[in-house]
């Protein structure tokens, strides 16, 4: 009966000192230049095994949890939406002007242009127009011998694309969970959805369901617009790790510049 007794003691003192030491800490914070906004944010602890994520028109980094059943957190930036900024085409292509040949110029300028098919918003479709027109401009001035209109036009093909950025309202429709997008409709429940502020800026935040053979599984997204660029955090889990991804979602920033090595 005493080594009974002793040992539940044991036991007690060693669940006290765990809840003690509380969660396990998060590795430092690492820096990853997915997009033209970079992104930092501490991951998960070791248990939680790192992937590449590279599909869904996604960018980002995934963890997945050693025996978990299908339990994964991810990072990631909206790589299609990224390239629909034509910003860094148009600065590439005036600092190159001079040392392209005109074959090239021409190939630049047209690769250059904005996408006008399936706009985000009647902004981002005035916008494209404005971009194509400036360059169209380039163009035809470039095969005119007149290299300072050619200078003008790049200049205000480089002013209409800086004048718009998406808003986090204008994303939000096509990179939201749809069941009705999804393969399997059935298996997703839509719950609480809410505007919020998360990292410092607006969000959008929904905790919904993905039923699974298994059992249900909390799924929940967190959504922003920085720069123009789109980033979503996403949890697909047990009630028992939400806590974890909290702590991720709490650690990410968004800075401006960047003086560490990114990732």
């Amino acid at each position: 009966m005493r080594a009974f007794a002793a040992a539940a003691l044991a036991l007690a003192l060693a669940c006290a000192a765990g809840c003690a030491r509380g969660p396990e800490p998060l590795p430092p914070a690492e820096l990853f230049h997915w997009v033209r906004q970079p992104v930092a944010f501490s991951p998960p602890p070791a248990k939680w095994y790192r992937q590449g994520e590279n599909g869904g028109g996604m960018l980002g980094v995934r963890f997945i949890l050693t025996g978990g059943g299908g339990q994964v957190m991810s990072v990631g930036a909206n790589r299609l939406m990224a390239e629909r900024d034509r910003r860094e085409a148009i600065e590439r292509l005036i600092a190159r002007r001079d040392s392209l040949t005109q074959r090239d110029f021409l190939r630049e300028l047209s690769l250059a242009h904005a996408r006008t098919d399936d706009p985000v918003s009647e902004r981002e479709a005035a916008a494209a127009l404005a971009i194509n027109a400036a360059l169209d401009r380039a163009m035809n001035d470039q095969l005119s011998g007149q290299p300072g209109f050619v200078a003008a036009d790049l200049d205000d093909a480089l002013r209409a694309a800086a004048a718009y950025e998406p808003t986090l309202a204008e994303v939000l429709p096509r990179v939201r969970l749809q069941p009705q997008r999804m393969q399997e409709p059935a298996r997703w429940r839509i719950g609480y959805e809410r505007d919020t502020t998360i990292a410092g800026l607006p969000a959008f935040a929904s905790d919904d369901t993905l039923i699974t053979p298994e059992r249900p599984l909390l799924y929940h997204e967190i959504f922003w617009v920085v720069r123009g660029c789109v980033f979503k955090a996403v949890y697909q889990g047990t009630p028992e790790n939400l806590a974890t991804f909290h702590r991720v979602v709490d650690s990410i920033q968004f800075p401006a510049g960047a003086n560490v090595a990114p990732n």
